[in-house]
């Protein structure tokens, strides 16, 4: 049985079990984000990152209090270890578009690079950044070591500034103790303002009329950004046909969304691909796409959302007539999860 279903048994003891330690922010860190721009090369056997950029990306908006993620979730899970002591100071956990191209047969004759990117808070002094692979009994394997060396400050590029226009959808408060999402546009024209407002819009209201995100409104802020583009390219070198699968939607290549999405305080990022096509795609703790104008309800939405946020199963349960494909999760284990993770952004 594939490894999302142990990882669901494995969550549901995690969260009857589990009493994540609150830590002290400002013991830790300064109130800055690092984003760490890397190289992920490999083939179906092996695989290897090298940090490329390392960039200020202005104010840390993520989590503050539960800083440690107890939810081992995803592909890949990294840790931040204080270099002096050796304890864990922040972890998190992230599904690759390496992560799935390496199933590929493709995998099996060529070796690849992806440029991918993590966000961490900005150490008070120097840390280890480790990174540990996941395998299919649930085992972490250690593939990568980085030491952040705060006398290197060379390796710390500057903020990029950009001056695109934002949309404010939801403003609940302060993004420090809110779940922020931001909306970025992908292939909409300068004249295609208009239809990417009410494409924003609608994945707004639809994400909204689904528990438990309907219950907790009151937790999210949600912006859009419209990254206008000469002649309707999409900048985030999206494309559909991924994997040999016609409506499935990704990117190799995730620096430039990374770099525009900083306009904004964010957790979670959509791309919303401007397309007439019925397609979409999500990696856990990542990002998700979907053609929302395309979409013929809008039970896509809130699925994707559930990869996203929360790393459930490839296809899951979700209403009285959907049946579970590959996975024991039900509505009821869904929201469970769900809230567990948003918990640890607003509580």
């Amino acid at each position: 049985m594939k490894r999302l279903v142990i990882s669901f048994l494995t969550l549901l003891l995690l969260l009857t079990s589990c009493n994540s330690k609150k830590s002290d922010f400002g013991k830790f860190f300064i109130d800055k984000t690092l984003r760490i721009n890397l190289i992920h090369t490999g083939n179906d056997t092996e695989e290897s990152f090298k940090a490329k950029y390392i960039y200020d990306d202005g104010p840390w908006y993520g989590r503050t209090r539960y800083l440690v993620n107890p939810y081992h979730l995803g592909d890949y899970y990294y840790e931040l270890r204080d270099v002096e002591s050796d304890q864990v100071i922040y972890s998190d956990g992230v599904s690759t578009y390496f992560s799935q191209w390496q199933k590929t047969l493709e995998a099996k004759i060529v070796k690849k690079s992806f440029n991918e990117s993590i966000r961490i808070p900005y150490p008070e002094k120097d840390a280890r950044l480790i990174m540990y692979r996941i395998d299919s009994l649930d085992v972490m394997h250690q593939v990568w070591e980085y030491v952040i060396d705060r006398r290197a400050k060379v390796l710390i590029e500057p903020p990029i500034y950009h001056n695109n226009r934002i949309v404010r959808l939801l403003d609940s408060g302060d993004p420090k103790k809110k779940v922020d999402i931001v909306i970025l546009g992908d292939g909409y024209g300068y004249d295609e303002t208009q239809t990417f407002d009410a494409d924003a819009m609608h994945f707004y209201k639809s994400m909204f009329q689904f528990e438990p995100y309907k219950s907790r409104k009151s937790d999210f802020n949600i912006h859009a950004i419209q990254i206008a583009s000469e002649n309707g390219r999409n900048p985030f070198k999206t494309s559909d046909g991924i994997f040999g699968h016609d409506r499935y939607v990704l990117t190799p290549d995730e620096w430039p969304f990374r770099e525009l999405a900083t306009q904004s305080p964010y957790d979670y990022v959509v791309i919303l691909v401007n397309t007439d096509k019925n397609c979409g795609g999500s990696l856990y703790n990542n990002y998700i796409t979907t053609a929302i104008h395309s979409q013929p309800d809008d039970y896509v939405i809130n699925h994707e959302m559930g990869h996203h946020i929360a790393g459930v199963a490839d296809e899951y349960y979700l209403g009285d007539d959907a049946q579970p494909i590959d996975s024991v999760l039900f509505l009821h284990d869904y929201e469970e999860i769900i809230n567990k993770v948003l918990d640890l952004y607003t509580k």
